[in-house]
């Protein structure tokens, strides 16, 4: 009998998270959805990076890319999400000892918007399984054989509901998924999603990053970069020649505040009262605003690992449909 693998794979704009779940143990990789064409690269791979060869194409992904090479683009029918789900198989296959004939069980995410419309699910379920082609990689010199069938897709801002549905089954719980690119929201009925609650706009921890450099150029009357934006937001300060403006830290907090408040703005303008409903966080940029969310929703929760959330929910949908 061939061997069973379940992955779960949630491609973000700004981060790509892959669980698995073999013989009883789990497995995870994460890493920055970063990705740029190379060519007979001759540098050492440094941890959380890939050199990636992908029929006759050399791509590096990860950390040692520069975020000038971040996707921008609303779409996840793209070479990027392509090539990192596959290079997130790959890295599982390898941390749990696969066989070469493991059959793989996948779920991966896709935008709210794609998931209702259903030509465009349609067209990432093709693209994911690579039109019924066996795909053939080589990651960090390591080679990779595998075929993608019967492909699960799932809606991003699910948070823990589906990882732990008998907390959820009797309540209302709004979930906010804020990501590199998106806002996303939905309202689930115990663990049922209410289509009319399923919106998603684009104030993602991008459009902070450049509301950000927009003020450091008119204040300091200096350009910044996308991997100087990363540091800031990271340290919570501009510096420039090594000094630190002190003023940075008390705008970028401003800033991060009004950013969460476009959010809620926003939810509000589409019908969102955040009556009667509990309140999760979840995604990467949770975290970012974390001091705020907690100002405007002193009971909101805010999930541990909260860019984790929705793939853990992910592997048990997976789980279930294999059951």
């Amino acid at each position: 009998m061939t061997e069973k693998i379940l992955i779960a794979v949630d491609s973000g704009k700004y981060q790509t998270k892959g669980i698995a779940k073999y013989k009883g143990r789990t497995y995870m990789t994460t890493f920055r959805t970063k990705m740029m064409s190379v060519s007979r690269l001759g540098v050492d791979i440094q941890p959380n990076s890939y050199l990636v060869n992908y029929y006759g194409n050399e791509y590096l992904l990860g950390d040692m890319v520069s975020e000038n090479h971040v996707d921008y683009s609303l779409s996840k029918s793209s070479l990027i999400h392509k090539v990192t789900i596959y290079t997130a198989i790959a890295q599982l296959l390898h941390k749990a000892h696969t066989p070469s004939n493991v059959d793989i069980r996948l779920v991966v995410n896709v935008p709210i918007t794609t998931y209702k419309d259903a030509n465009q699910k349609e067209q990432f379920k093709t693209m994911v399984e690579n039109q019924g082609r066996t795909n053939h990689l080589i990651v960090n010199e390591k080679n990779y054989s595998f075929d993608l069938t019967d492909v699960t897709l799932a809606f991003e801002g699910v948070g823990e509901v589906y990882s732990k549905p008998e907390k959820f089954k009797n309540k209302h719980t709004t979930v906010i998924d804020i990501g590199g690119l998106n806002a996303t929201f939905c309202t689930f009925k115990g663990i049922q999603p209410l289509v009319n609650t399923m919106i998603v706009s684009d104030l993602g921890i991008n459009v902070l990053k450049g509301s950000i450099g927009k003020i450091i150029n008119e204040r300091y009357g200096l350009s910044v970069s996308s991997d100087d934006l990363e540091q800031v937001l990271r340290y919570g300060y501009f510096a420039n020649n090594g000094e630190i403006f002190e003023d940075s830290k008390v705008f970028i907090e401003e800033i991060k505040y009004e950013h969460l408040q476009q959010i809620i703005q926003f939810a509000k303008s589409r019908g969102y009262t955040f009556n009667m409903s509990d309140i999760h966080f979840v995604g990467g940029g949770a975290i970012t605003l974390k001091r705020y969310i907690k100002q405007s929703f002193s009971n909101a929760i805010i999930m541990d690992n909260p860019q984790l959330s929705n793939c853990l929910s992910f592997l048990n949908i997976l789980e279930i449909k294999n059951a």
